[in-house]
C-alpha cells in the first residue's frame, strides 16, 4: 500500500538514500524546554513530598493544640503571620529572576546575586517593622516579636533559591528545601515545647531556627547557582527590574495572605483569641488541599516560561482544569471525615472547627486553580498586576463579608466570608487568563 507524500517526505532523496538520516535544512530544531518532558513526573514527585510533609504539618498543629492550648495556638499563629506577611512580600525575588531567564543573554548568576542582596537589605527593614509591631501587641510582646523577626531574612533567602530552582526545573532539590522547614520545626518543637516546656516562646524559636537551617541547606545545595559570590550593583537596571517585579508579585502574595487571614483579625476583635485558635484548625485543614494545585504549578513553571506562547497557554489551561478536579475530589472526602477526625486528633476543645471547615470547602475548590493561573499571568507574561487585582477583589469581598457575618455567626461567619472572597477571586483569575492568553471560554484560541 503506497503512502501519499507529505510536506516532509515529498522532498526526500531517492530510496537509495533511505539508510542515511534525513536532512531538512529549512527546519529549525526546537530547543529543549526545561521540565517540559517531566511535567507529570514532577507533579507526582511534588505530591509525594507534600504527602510526606503534610502529616508532619498535622503533627505540628496537634503539638501546638495540645501543649499551647487555644490561646497559645492563637498567639503562635499571629507571630508567624507577622513574619509571613513580609516574607511573602520579599519572597518572590527568585521568581522574578526566573521571569528574566526568558532572556538567554542575561547572566543568571549575576541576577541571583542581585536577588540575594535585595533580600538582605529589604529583609533588615522588615525585621525592624516586625519587632516594633509585635512589641505593641499584647498577645505577642517584645521578646516573641524579636524571635519571630529573626526568621525573616533566612526565610526570604531560601524562598529566593527556590524560585530560581523552579525556573530551571530542578524540582527534586526544590522539594527537599520545601520539606526541610516543617521537618526541622517539628524536631525543634519536640525539644523546646514538649521536652523543655518552652510554651509560645519555644514554639516560635523552633520555627525561627528551622528557617535558618533551611536557608543554609538551600545555599549549600545550589552552590553552582550563586558561587563565586560577587557584590552586585543592586539597583542598576537589571536589579531594579528584579526588585520591582518581585515586589509587585510579593504584593500579590501579601494581599492573598491578608485575604486568607483577614477574618482572623476580625474574629479576634469580636470573639477573642481562643476562637482564632479553633478557626485556624479549620482554615489550615482546608488550605492544605491547595497542596495539589501547588504541586501542579511547581511542575509547569519552567515549561510555561520557556515554551512558545501558544503551548504555554494550552499547558496552563489543562493544568488548571486538573487542579480544580483533583481538589474537588479531595474536598469531598475531607468534608465527610472532618466531624469525626477533628475532635479525635486535636481534642474536644477544637470540635467546633468542623462547621467552619465545611463552609470553607466550596471556596477552597473554586480558588484552587488560581495558583496555576498566576504562573501564566505573573511569571510567563510578567503581568503581576493582574494577579494583584485578583487578590484585591478577593480581599475586599472577604473583609466586607467578615465585618457583616462574624459579629453574628462567629467562626462560621468567618468561613462563609472567606468562601465568598475565594469564589470572587477565582472567577477573576479565569477571566484574566482567558483574555490575556487570547482563548475562548472553551479553551481554544480565538480567531
Amino acid at each position: 500500500m503506497s503512502v501519499p507524500p507529505t510536506a516532509s517526505t515529498a522532498v526526500r532523496p531517492s530510496s537509495a538514500m533511505d539508510a542515511a538520516p534525513p536532512v531538512t535544512p529549512n527546519l529549525v530544531r526546537r530547543r529543549e524546554v526545561p521540565g517540559a518532558r517531566n511535567v507529570g513526573r514532577n507533579t507526582l514527585e511534588t505530591l509525594l513530598f507534600r504527602g510526606l510533609s503534610t502529616p508532619i504539618a498535622l503533627l505540628l498543629v496537634i503539638l501546638q493544640s495540645r501543649f499551647l492550648a487555644p490561646e497559645g495556638r492563637g498567639a503562635f499563629v499571629l507571630a508567624v503571620l507577622s513574619v509571613t506577611i513580609f516574607s511573602r512580600l520579599l519572597g518572590q525575588l527568585g521568581i522574578a529572576v526566573t521571569n528574566r531567564l526568558q532572556d538567554e543573554d542575561l547572566d543568571r548568576r549575576a541576577l541571583v546575586h542581585r536577588a540575594f542582596a535585595a533580600a538582605v537589605l529589604l529583609g533588615a527593614v522588615g525585621m525592624a517593622a516586625i519587632t516594633v509591631a509585635g512589641s505593641m501587641t499584647d498577645a505577642l510582646g517584645f521578646d516573641v516579636a524579636v524571635i519571630a523577626a529573626a526568621a525573616l531574612v533566612p526565610n526570604v533567602i531560601w524562598q529566593t533559591v527556590s524560585g530560581v530552582l523552579l525556573g530551571v526545573a530542578r524540582i527534586r532539590l526544590w522539594n527537599y528545601i520545601q520539606a526541610a522547614s516543617p521537618v526541622l520545626t517539628l524536631l525543634g518543637m519536640l525539644v523546646l515545647v514538649v521536652a523543655l516546656d518552652g510554651g509560645v516562646r519555644g514554639a516560635v524559636l523552633a520555627w525561627t531556627l528551622a528557617h535558618a537551617v533551611t536557608a543554609a541547606f538551600a545555599l549549600a545545595g545550589t552552590r553552582d547557582v550563586w558561587l563565586p559570590l560577587r557584590v552586585p550593583p543592586v539597583f542598576d537596571r537589571d536589579g531594579r527590574l528584579i526588585v520591582r517585579l518581585a515586589l509587585v508579585m510579593g504584593a500579590v502574595q501579601v494581599v492573598n495572605l491578608i485575604s486568607y487571614r483577614v477574618e482572623l483579625f476580625v474574629l479576634e476583635l469580636y470573639e477573642g483569641i481562643a476562637d482564632v485558635g479553633i478557626y485556624s484548625i479549620a482554615m489550615q485543614a482546608a488550605e492544605a488541599m491547595w497542596l495539589i494545585p501547588a504541586a501542579v504549578a511547581t511542575a509547569v513553571t519552567a515549561p510555561a516560561v520557556h515554551e512558545t506562547e501558544e503551548r504555554a497557554a494550552a499547558l496552563i489551561a489543562r493544568a488548571a482544569a486538573r487542579g480544580l478536579l483533583y481538589t474537588a475530589a479531595v474536598a469531598l472526602v475531607v468534608g465527610i471525615a472532618a466531624p469525626f477526625l477533628i475532635p479525635l486528633l486535636f481534642g474536644e476543645d477544637f470540635a467546633a472547627a468542623a462547621q467552619p471547615l465545611a463552609l470553607l470547602l466550596p471556596g477552597i475548590v473554586v480558588y484552587a486553580p488560581v495558583t496555576i493561573l498566576v504562573v501564566y499571568l505573573s511569571v510567563r507574561r510578567g503581568r503581576p498586576r493582574l494577579s494583584l487585582t485578583v487578590s484585591v477583589v478577593a480581599m475586599i469581598l472577604t473583609m466586607s463579608a467578615a465585618l457583616a457575618l462574624i459579629p453574628r455567626y462567629g467562626a462560621s461567619g468567618a468561613a462563609a466570608a472567606s468562601t465568598l472572597g475565594y469564589v470572587a477571586g477565582g472567577a477573576a483569575a479565569w477571566i484574566f487568563f482567558v483574555r490575556t492568553a487570547g482563548l475562548s471560554w472553551i479553551g481554544r484560541a480565538r480567531g
